[in-house]
C-alpha cells in the first residue's frame, strides 16, 4: 500500500473503531428522527474552524517544483473532529502532506434547528505554493477560503429516511432594479419563491415587507436561475424565502 493510502486508511480506521464504541453505548436508547447528516459547502465549514495546523510542504515537492491545490471530502462528528477524510484533487506527495495536518482540526458544532448535527459531510482545501529566491525554494502553505463548486459538495440533508436532499443553488443572481424616487431609501422585502424541475422561478409572493420596494424585488428574482433542489439525485419543485434588505443600514 503506498504511503498515502496507508495515511487516509489509518485515519478511516480511527473512524470506525470510533462508531463502534458509538454504537455500544447508545444501542438502548431511542433517538428521536432527525437528520443522519448534513452537508455543508467548504466556506461555512471553514467558518466553523476553532483549531487548525497548516501541512509541512514536502521538500521533495519543493525541489521538484511540485504545487497546487489538494481537496479532501470531508466527514466531521458532533465533537468537531474530522473522521474521514478522502482525496478528490492533488499531487499525491501534497496529499499525503496533508493528512496528518487535518487530523489536529477542530470545529464548532453545526447546529441544525439549535441541535448539534450529528455528522456533517464537506470539503477542505489547502493550496500550496513555491517560488524560487536567493536561498533556495521557499514553500508557502494556506487553507482554500473557496473550492470549485463540484455536484458531490452541494449543500443537503439526509433525512431519517436516508436519502440526500440538494438544496437548490442559484446559478444566475438578478439586482432589482429601484426607480430614482427610492435611490438611496431604506426597505425590506420578504418574498417565497417557488423553483421548479428546471431551476426556473415558477411563483414569487410577497410575504411581508415595504410595499414600494416589492414589485422590483419580484421583478428581479423572476428573471433569475437555480440550479434545482434534488431528492435522491431527481431534480424536485421546491418553496424557499428570500429577502431583500435596501439603503443604508447601521
Amino acid at each position: 500500500m503506498s504511503r498515502i493510502g496507508m495515511m487516509v486508511a489509518l485515519l478511516v480506521g480511527c473512524t470506525i473503531a470510533g462508531f463502534a464504541q458509538e454504537g455500544a453505548d447508545t444501542r438502548a436508547q431511542v433517538q428521536p428522527a432527525r437528520p443522519t447528516k448534513i452537508r455543508v459547502s467548504g466556506g461555512v465549514m471553514l467558518g466553523l474552524v476553532e483549531h487548525k495546523a497548516m501541512p509541512e510542504y514536502p521538500e521533495e515537492a519543493m525541489t521538484k517544483g511540485i504545487q497546487g491545490d489538494v481537496v479532501f471530502k470531508i466527514d466531521v462528528d458532533e465533537t468537531g473532529k474530522i473522521v474521514l477524510g478522502v482525496p478528490v484533487e492533488g499531487d499525491p506527495l501534497l496529499v499525503a502532506a496533508s493528512v496528518d495536518a487535518m487530523r489536529e482540526f477542530r470545529f464548532r458544532p453545526y447546529l441544525l434547528n439549535g441541535t448539534p448535527v450529528g455528522m456533517v459531510e464537506s470539503q477542505l482545501g489547502f493550496h500550496f505554493s513555491a517560488e524560487k529566491n536567493a536561498s533556495g525554494v521557499n514553500g508557502h502553505v494556506e487553507c482554500m477560503a473557496t473550492i470549485a463548486d463540484r455536484p458531490e459538495f452541494r449543500t443537503g440533508v439526509m433525512n431519517d429516511k436516508g436519502v440526500l436532499v440538494l438544496a437548490p443553488r442559484k446559478v444566475t443572481s438578478v439586482e432589482p432594479q429601484l426607480p430614482l424616487e427610492l435611490a438611496g431609501k431604506r426597505g425590506s422585502v420578504y418574498l417565497t419563491i417557488t423553483i421548479g424541475v428546471d431551476g426556473k422561478v415558477k411563483d414569487v409572493k410577497a410575504v411581508g415587507g415595504d410595499e414600494p420596494f416589492v414589485g422590483p424585488a419580484v421583478a428581479a428574482v423572476k428573471q433569475e436561475v437555480y440550479e434545482p433542489q434534488l431528492v435522491d439525485g431527481k431534480p424536485s419543485v421546491v418553496t424557499t424565502e428570500a429577502s431583500y434588505h435596501f439603503g443604508v443600514r447601521h
